[in-house]
């Protein structure tokens, strides 16, 4: 537990760095899209990942192999002494938390907010715009929703925004009245 902490510290410590030289660059979303990328490398290739993140590798052969890698991406050039940083220091093995922490604080700078919409069943596109618009509206601000479906679910939806839950759901109505049922009883 306290290394999760650690490292979510230390992640978004990087993740503030590259961000605020994003920000004063004007290079945000070049940032993000190099990061995601870069990230989606070293998930596609364990081998790779434990090359940059063992600490029995040498920092020296870290370097090397990185260097190798960045060769062959057209990374922005301050991003990839970034990642050199990064790997060097022996921090890749939290670059997933560095590109989360990057994501929020994106998110937060442009007046974004990143959620799940929890269904029995998928929703259309008509009802996933319909319900994103109406987020939107609530919220006063831009929604991004990602969708997960839950078949233990009976019907209805529950949304989670913004650390709130949005609970609409058969099974919490049934709650509800199970509660109201209870309550009444024992005023009787």
């Amino acid at each position: 537990m306290e290394e999760t902490v650690n490292s979510d510290v230390t992640a978004h410590r990087y993740a503030e760095a590259i961000f605020g030289i994003g920000k004063d660059t004007g290079k945000l979303a070049v940032f993000q899209r190099n990061a995601e990328d870069f990230l989606s490398i070293l998930e596609k290739s364990k081998d790779l990942y434990t090359a940059l993140s063992h600490p029995n590798i040498e920092r020296c052969q870290r370097r090397k192999i990185v260097d190798a890698v960045l060769e062959k991406c057209n990374y922005d050039r301050v991003f990839s002494n970034f990642i050199r940083l990064v790997v060097e220091r022996g921090r890749a093995s939290h670059f997933s938390h560095i590109v989360a922490s990057m994501t929020s604080l994106r998110d937060a700078a442009e007046g974004r907010l990143r959620g799940f919409v929890y269904v029995a069943q998928a929703l259309t596109p008509s009802q996933k715009t319909r319900l994103t618009t109406k987020v939107c509206q609530v919220m006063g601000c831009e929604v991004l929703l990602s969708e997960r479906i839950d078949p233990s679910l009976l019907g209805g939806m529950r949304v989670e925004l913004d650390g709130k839950v949005y609970d609409s759901t058969v099974r919490r109505e049934l709650e509800k009245m199970r509660e109201a049922i209870l309550n009444s009883s024992a005023q009787a």
